[in-house]
């Protein structure tokens, strides 16, 4: 008899874990699912049919950008007075450009693909010591809608020490940024002059 309570009781149990794992699944999959649609909500509600757009209002930023830009440290509220969020759209692809100036006057790029999950996105850039290396806040982001290219535009806090500006292609069949040239204007107190110290070569003539 104590041995077949014995069993009976570990039937109870794994069938109690069983009931759970059943209740506990679904409850998860709920709330993705339901994070998702406010998410779309929020989305639609903000962006009212619009694919490029401009807001100014730290409240109207949505939520999970929040978190996102509050993790890697961008004071975006207190930016936004000088400069507002810009979202815009690449294909099916959209980004957020926040302005986190902070020391280093610099955007950051959020990729809103997944609305519920905001990407920061981490820039190539030339390192001051030679060769290349990456950031997440590369400068001044000025998107060119037409021709699908990003600038950003660097510079150092001590006047006329120049200037150094990044040129990226959002690629079609990667995710990431295609780091495209480097330019260096030596002197932004004097002429206006942009001079190329790299430029990504044709690969596919390269490899032939």
């Amino acid at each position: 008899m104590r041995f077949l309570s014995s069993v009976l009781s570990l039937f109870v149990l794994v069938g109690t874990l069983l009931c759970a794992s059943i209740v506990i699944a679904p409850a998860e999959e709920s709330s993705g699912v339901n994070l998702q649609q406010e998410a779309l909500r929020e989305w639609h509600f903000l962006a009212n049919g619009r694919t490029e757009f401009e807001i100014s209002d730290p409240a109207l930023v949505p939520r999970l950008l929040v978190i996102a830009a509050e993790q890697s440290g961008c004071d975006y509220k207190l930016d936004m007075k000088a400069s507002p969020v810009r979202f815009v759209r690449f294909e099916y692809r959209r980004f957020a450009i926040v302005p986190c100036w902070g020391f280093s006057g610099s955007h950051e790029l959020f990729e809103l693909t997944n609305l519920k999950k905001p990407k920061l996105i981490v820039f190539p850039v030339f390192a001051a010591e030679g060769g290349f290396s990456t950031s997440s806040r590369p400068g001044v982001l000025t998107w060119k809608k037409e021709t699908g290219i990003l600038e950003a535009e660097s510079s150092s806090d001590m006047g006329c020490t120049g200037r150094g500006r990044h040129t990226y292609r959002l690629s079609r069949t990667q995710p990431g940024l295609v780091l495209t040239r480097v330019e260096i204007n030596k002197d932004d107190c004097g002429k206006n002059e942009w001079n190329t110290i790299w430029e990504a070569p044709p690969w596919h003539e390269l490899t032939r």
